[in-house]
């Protein structure tokens, strides 16, 4: 049977790669019905608003634009032809009936035919490198604030079918352009109104995408037979998932009516479409295959990045079939700290459509109990000043509450108080959501109240080299963490897909009343942030909306299970500390803000400097992340130099300095490390030194490249006399055997203090 396809399934190859969607749109319903699949119909939140804002945006044109008749979906082929002819008056034809007639050359012995493609814009101008000619444009609009690459595919599909149209009225004085438009959502304005922004983008490399998927692709999938009993297509289930008609359908493979072992493997949190084709390959189709391939990273032909990630992935199925939580090989990690007596819980939704704050919500928790109710607040619409208003509300809270404890730990310093020091974190759960609230604070800096209380969130980072202040130095205001992080590195969960909120608290914590159970509308399959039909529904008015006390109560509960999750997890280091392993290795003290800022003068200045420190502690807290990891992955990843064998030693080219030749083995031959590198550091592997910068000086050596060469197997390390004389180093040397030496990269920034002592000198400048 001939399969019908249209622009809307080139879209959607490019953008979810999925080979069962694709076969699925190609089929008539019959053909569903026999399998059987029932397809979702239902119109889309981002449907319907990607409708309003073309057709906004249409009539905006007013007279410029021909359009399709009343009662008609899109333009006749009579008007069409008329327009393509230059018979019409307009500049521009919208839902554009693109129809061949005959099967076009790209789809010759394939199989298959085209559908009808309605292109949302086409304009028609003189050609200014053929005069006489005239040449065409082909316009997507598209409800989004950025132009990807499949929305350009669209669009480059929809010029080879006007092509064809064009050949076939042999008209030669029409060209078609080699560049597209997208026309989007401006960068300031709301999906609300008729601004847009146009993206221009050359044709060349998105039209030979298409003919490839044309001619090698889409026949193959167009092959994969589908009836009673029989589906051949491949899937794969991810968070993009959420948005197909068909994912009820897929979602069976993993659901609860499955034994655990017998659930397909897409279940796996963290496995990609490539590794799973992969596994199938190797015979590994469900959960229970995947559990007991011990040993898979070794198999020959696999990606670098499955055999690197097998031994989780395969810890990761065994908790799924098991339904138990299991411990990763991770033995810690520097993201989050054991002691906290102040949690300060926040939680951030995004309206990607908007590009706004959708709710922000914030929480003070202290001994495991809320200090007061928490403050939420989901802003009106969806413009810039109710963002900035809702800004100013949950961070003026956050700060105020840093002040107190700020204060109440000054207070003690300075022998005022007999009380307790309060141990203070910041907690997301989504790193996402970090990102999020970055990009929303970027959007107000013209804001005084916005621009003094980014200066208060510097303010929790100690200035170490780049403001000398000795009472702040070490990492003990590294300043937030993200539980999913800390959770996805330690531990593996009974959860499918993604390690959201939802799924993790009520594997956790149970189901009893610490754990996220979303209500009706607020539960996701694979996300617990607010989904685009609660957003867009709030913001629009909708029938159905949800009330903003509905969306409030359902991010009251999101904190509360954070605050759950954070107490399960002190206490799960508690108990691996009495065993001598601790898991949360991040060592903070007693808050305190460094004070090298005066928020309440803030200038440009002062947000330069802010931005720098925020960019070097984001650099050093990277490293860390790295540092924390197991030898084997950073040995794999080629960060480190693992086990290698100290041979001889002999006197330096500097004063005082050491030269060691240590043999490589075979396995940290590959390493990208080397002479030019400045943040190396000789160690044992041991956690407390490795990951306590304060000690890395101690700790320093340089790779050295000798004339004649080494052979591949040795390398040789200087060492200055500095960190020869160390106690540190002394102690390393006493108690490493010959064959314990590691080498990893830390963490080294020239360009901070140089450009901090700039910006301070322009600063005493300005003043003066």
């Amino acid at each position: 049977m001939a399969k019908g396809f249209s622009a809307t399934t080139v879209k959607s190859w490019f953008q979810y790669r999925c080979e069962r969607k694709v076969r699925y749109e190609l089929s008539s319903d019959e053909e569903l019905a026999s399998i059987p699949v029932v397809k979702d119909v239902r119109e889309q939140s981002w449907a319907i608003l990607g409708k309003k804002f073309e057709d906004g945006i249409v009539d905006a044109l007013g007279a410029l634009v021909l359009k399709p008749r009343r009662d008609e979906r899109a333009l006749s082929e009579s008007l069409t032809a008329a327009f393509l002819k230059g018979q019409r008056p307009e500049r521009y034809a919208a839902q554009v009936n693109l129809f061949p007639r005959n099967t076009p050359p790209f789809l010759q012995d394939s199989g298959l035919f085209l559908n009808r493609n309605i292109a949302d814009l086409l304009r028609i101008n003189p050609s200014e490198s053929r005069p006489g000619s005239s040449e065409l444009t082909i316009i997507d609009i598209k409800a989004t604030r950025r132009a990807t690459p499949f929305h350009k595919v669209q669009v480059a599909f929809y010029v080879r079918v006007l092509e064809e149209v064009i050949r076939e009225m042999k008209h030669p004085s029409l060209m078609v352009s080699d560049q597209g438009e997208i026309w989007r959502i401006a960068d300031h304005a709301t999906a609300e109104s008729t601004e847009y922004h146009v993206d221009r983008f050359a044709l060349t490399p998105y039209l030979r995408l298409v003919d490839d998927f044309c001619a090698n692709v889409l026949p193959d999938i167009a092959r994969k037979k589908l009836g009673d009993g029989i589906d051949e297509t491949f899937f794969h289930i991810y968070f993009k998932c959420e948005q197909c008609s068909f994912l009820e359908h897929c979602r069976r493979s993993i659901g609860p009516e499955r034994v655990r072992s017998l659930r397909d493997v897409s279940a796996v949190a963290g496995l990609t479409h490539e590794a799973k084709r992969t596994l199938n390959k190797r015979g590994v189709f469900n959960v229970g295959q995947l559990a007991s391939a011990e040993g898979l990273g070794r198999m020959p032909g696999l990606s670098w990045s499955l055999s690197k990630r097998a031994p989780l992935l395969v810890t990761r199925a065994k908790s799924l079939a098991a339904d138990a939580i299991l411990r990763t090989e991770d033995e810690h990690t520097y993201l989050m700290p054991a002691k906290i007596d102040c949690a300060l819980l926040i939680s951030v939704d995004h309206d990607p459509v908007d590009d706004r704050i959708a709710a922000l919500g914030y929480a003070r928790i202290e001994n495991g109990k809320p200090v007061r109710r928490p403050s939420i607040v989901v802003p009106k619409t969806g413009i810039l000043d109710d963002e900035r208003d809702a800004l100013i509300v949950v961070l003026s809270e956050l700060i105020m509450d840093l002040g107190q404890i700020d204060d109440h730990n000054l207070a003690i310093d300075e022998g005022r108080s007999q009380a307790e020091p309060l141990f203070a974190h910041i907690f997301l759960y989504e790193p996402s959501e970090a990102t999020n609230l970055q990009a929303a604070i970027g959007r107000h800096l013209d804001s005084d109240a916005i621009r003094n209380g980014l200066l208060h969130l510097v303010r929790l980072f100690p200035p170490e080299d780049v403001v000398p202040e000795p009472e702040f130095r070490g990492m003990h205001h590294l300043p937030a963490t993200a539980l999913r992080s800390v959770i996805e590195q330690l531990f593996a969960l009974p959860v499918a897909v993604a390690y959201d909120l939802r799924q993790v608290s009520q594997a956790v914590l149970g189901p009893g009343a610490s754990a996220y159970i979303p209500g009706g509308e607020f539960e996701r399959p694979f996300s617990s942030l607010l989904s685009i039909e609660v957003i867009r529904g709030l913001r629009e008015n909708a029938a159905k909306a949800q009330s903003r006390e509905s969306i409030a109560k359902d991010v009251d509960a999101r904190l509360m299970a954070m605050q759950g999750l954070i107490s399960w997890l002190v206490e799960e280091n508690r108990s691996a500390t009495e065993k001598g392993i601790p898991l949360l290795r991040l060592a903070k003290r007693p808050f305190r803000f460094q004070a090298s800022f005066d928020p309440l003068n803030a200038i440009d200045l002062d947000i330069l400097l802010a931005c720098e420190l925020l960019e070097n502690r984001v650099g050093l807290l990277e490293s860390l992340v790295n540092l924390a990891k197991p030898f084997q992955r950073r040995r794999d990843a080629g960060r480190s130099l693992a086990k290698i064998n100290r041979d001889r030693d002999f006197k330096g080219s500097q004063w005082g300095s050491r030269r060691f030749i240590f043999k490589v083995p075979s396995e940290s031959r590959e390493a990208e490390l080397s002479s030019g590198d400045m943040d190396l550091i000789l160690h044992d592997d041991a956690p407390d030194l490795r990951l306590n910068p304060s000690l890395w000086q101690d700790i320093a050596c340089r790779i050295v490249d000798l004339d004649p060469p080494l052979p591949p197997n040795q390398i040789c390390v200087e060492v200055r006399k500095q960190v020869l004389d160390s106690q540190t180093f002394q102690a390393l040397l006493d108690r490493t055997a010959d064959d314990g030496w590691f080498i990893d990269r830390a963490f080294f920034d020239v360009n901070s203090q140089r450009a901090a002592s700039f910006i301070s000198y322009l600063g005493r400048e300005v003043s003066a």
